[in-house]
């Protein structure tokens, strides 16, 4: 018991563990939500994938931000967002097109699990080395 408190303590220190369960959990939401309002209330299929998508991104923003890079600076909050976004923007154009297409050859839910497994790859480098990097008042990297 002793080794399993200490793995989990380890992995809660370290970034990576907290980006997936961060990951792991933006991934339930969005899946969850885009399964009620597509599946269920039949919402069509792009602007489903786009409320589900921005809903849990919103999330994953706050969480990524002060849990996982540890980032509580007001300083830094525009600098952040703004790269944020620019990330999110290439996401979800990804995301929505990858889902709309995939969806003819296989179901949404799975089309929309290939496509965060794809964007997974791409989007922790992007958050560690560009979206939540410390920036100085003269525009460099710190």
């Amino acid at each position: 018991m002793q080794k399993t408190a200490t793995l989990a303590q380890s992995l809660y220190r370290h970034r990576i563990a907290k980006y997936l369960v961060v990951g792991g959990s933006t991934f339930a939401i969005d899946l969850s939500l885009l399964f009620i309002l597509h599946g269920k209330a039949h919402i069509a299929l792009a602007i489903s994938t786009t409320l589900a998508y921005w809903i849990s991104i919103t999330y994953n923003f706050i969480l990524n931000r002060f849990w996982t890079f540890s980032k509580r600076d007001k300083t830094n909050l525009h600098k952040h967002l703004m790269a944020y976004v620019v990330l999110l923007g290439i996401n979800y154009l990804f995301t929505v097109i990858f889902v709309e297409v995939a969806s003819h050859k296989i179901n949404y839910l799975v089309a929309k699990t290939l496509a965060v497994i794809i964007q997974t790859s791409w989007t922790y480098f992007a958050y560690k080395n560009i979206v939540f990097v410390e920036r100085s008042e003269a525009g460099g990297i710190n």
